[in-house]
C-alpha cells in the first residue's frame, strides 16, 4: 500500500532556501579552496574595516581588548587556515544540501543529518584551527543553520 505524503509549504520554502544557500556557499568555498591567499586577504580587509568602524564610533574609549582580539585574528588569517576552512565548509554545505534533499522527500533522517553537519561545521574549526580564528569561523559557520534547524524541527511531524 502506497501512502502519498504532502510536503507542507513551510517545509518546501525551508528546503528551497537551504538548496539555494548551500549551492551558493559551495561555489564560494570552492573559490576559497583554489585561491586561499586571496580569500585570506579579503577576510583581513573585512576585519580591518570592522575595526576601523569600531574606532570611529563616538564613545569608543578603551578598545585594547578588541584590538588584541583583532590582532590575533589577523595573525591566524592565512592561506593555510583559509584552505582548511574551505574544506570544512565544503563538507558542511554538501551535507546540508543532501540533508535538505532528504527532508524535501519527507525523510526524517535528513533532519538528523542536517544536525550532524552543523556539529561538524562547529567543532571541526575549533579542533583543526583553534584560537580566535577557529572560534569566529565556528560560530559564523553555524549561526544561520541553527536557526534553520529549529524551523526544520517544527516540520518533523510531517516527515517519516
Amino acid at each position: 500500500m502506497s501512502e502519498d505524503f504532502i510536503r507542507p509549504t513551510f517545509l518546501t520554502i525551508l528546503c528551497f532556501l537551504t538548496f539555494m544557500t548551500s549551492v551558493s556557499a559551495l561555489w564560494n568555498q570552492s573559490k576559497n579552496l583554489w585561491s586561499p591567499g586571496v580569500a585570506a586577504e579579503n577576510v583581513t580587509q573585512m576585519f580591518e574595516s570592522a575595526q576601523e568602524k569600531l574606532h570611529a564610533r563616538p564613545g569608543a574609549a578603551d578598545l585594547r581588548a578588541t584590538d588584541t582580539m583583532f590582532k590575533i585574528i589577523y595573525d591566524q588569517t592565512n592561506a593555510a587556515n583559509m584552505h582548511t576552512m574551505a574544506v570544512i565548509l565544503l563538507i558542511f554545505e554538501s551535507i546540508s544540501l543532501y540533508a535538505a534533499y532528504l527532508m524535501w522527500n519527507l525523510q526524517k533522517r535528513g533532519f538528523y543529518l542536517y544536525l550532524a553537519g552543523i556539529a561538524i561545521a562547529f567543532f571541526t574549526p575549533l579542533l583543526l584551527i583553534g584560537g580566535w580564528f577557529g572560534a569566529v569561523n565556528a560560530i559564523a559557520g553555524v549561526f544561520f543553520s541553527c536557526f534553520m534547524a529549529i524551523l526544520y524541527a517544527f516540520n518533523l511531524k510531517h516527515m517519516h
